[in-house]
C-alpha cells in the first residue's frame, strides 16, 4: 500500500466528517485520514490503487477543492 495526500480547501471538522464518509462509500477498500487540525488541511488516504480521478470527483461535487501533493 502507498500513501496519498491531498491538500484540501475544507474549513470545518463537520465538512471533513463528510467528505470522509462519502469517500469511504466510493472508496471503501482503502484508510482515509483528514488531519483537520493541520493549517493545510490533509486529507491521507492509504491505498493500492490510483483513486485521484474518485477523490477529486467527491471533492469537486461537493464543491470543495483538493490538489495531490
Amino acid at each position: 500500500m502507498h500513501i496519498e495526500a491531498y491538500k484540501t480547501n475544507v474549513k470545518t471538522k463537520k465538512d471533513a466528517s463528510l467528505l470522509v464518509a462519502l469517500l469511504q462509500f466510493t472508496i471503501s477498500d482503502c484508510i482515509i485520514k483528514f488531519d483537520s487540525e493541520n493549517r493545510e488541511k490533509i486529507l491521507r488516504i492509504e491505498t493500492n490503487r490510483d483513486i485521484k480521478e474518485m477523490v477529486y470527483g467527491v471533492f469537486n461535487k461537493q464543491g470543495f477543492h483538493c490538489q495531490i501533493i
